[in-house]
């Protein structure tokens, strides 16, 4: 069973729900804002293929299955560049308290929010979506992994890609994405750190719990 507006509103003002802040709540979702500009992260891949060429590697491999995703962000995750002229390997650029998507660019950025629900007894299941009128200028959001599953609350780090011909602009509190929150039929008996959840309050792009 979906959640609707009275219903999720009723949830987060019983903190069976977590939207904190709370942000705007639509017929059956709550609207998601992004973070401070200082928190969107572009890979850094000159640093990868310079390390992948001193092992004997293909530049731009990552075994990001095998790979401990905390350490390997922390190393090649940085700011997007400040120069225009300096994006052509990322397609992605600041420009004062803006971010310029070109297309074919992709940046990792977190909600505002966080976002989910207790570690105990959890009664929801929540999903992420970017929102209709922004996918239509090829804005893709949040590539993979849709739940949040119940017992896991933190920020959420969005995969933001440019699919689309124009350059994208986007600031902090800009609406990209969205939750439905859907009732789980009973609370699981596995909490998220039994189970070996690596983001679990999470309040950066790195993961790892708080940073």
């Amino acid at each position: 069973m979906y959640l609707s507006d009275h219903d999720i509103d009723d949830a987060i003002r019983a903190g069976t729900l977590i939207v904190d802040p709370p942000g705007e709540i639509g017929p059956t979702s709550v609207d998601l804002h992004l973070d401070d500009v200082g928190q969107a992260k572009v890979w850094n891949l000159a640093l990868l293929e310079e390390r992948n060429r001193d092992h004997g590697h293909s530049p731009r491999e990552l075994r990001i299955a095998r790979a401990d995703y905390g350490r390997v962000s922390k190393l090649y995750l940085k700011d997007p560049p400040h120069d225009r002229d300096k994006c052509h390997t990322d397609g992605v650029f600041r420009r004062d308290m803006e971010v310029i998507i070109r297309p074919g660019g992709f940046v990792l950025w977190q909600t505002k929010e966080r976002v989910g629900t207790p570690a105990v007894d959890p009664r929801y299941i929540c999903f992420i979506d970017g929102k209709s009128t922004r996918a239509r200028t090829g804005l893709v959001v949040h590539l993979t992994a849709p739940n949040i599953h119940a017992g896991w609350s933190g920020k959420i780090t969005l995969e933001i890609c440019n699919l689309g011909p124009l350059d994208i602009v986007l600031c902090e509190n800009d609406v990209v994405a969205q939750i439905t929150v859907a009732q789980v039929s009973s609370p699981p008996f596995a909490n998220m750190s039994s189970s070996g959840s690596r983001t679990q309050g999470q309040t950066s792009v790195f993961g790892m719990g708080a940073q």
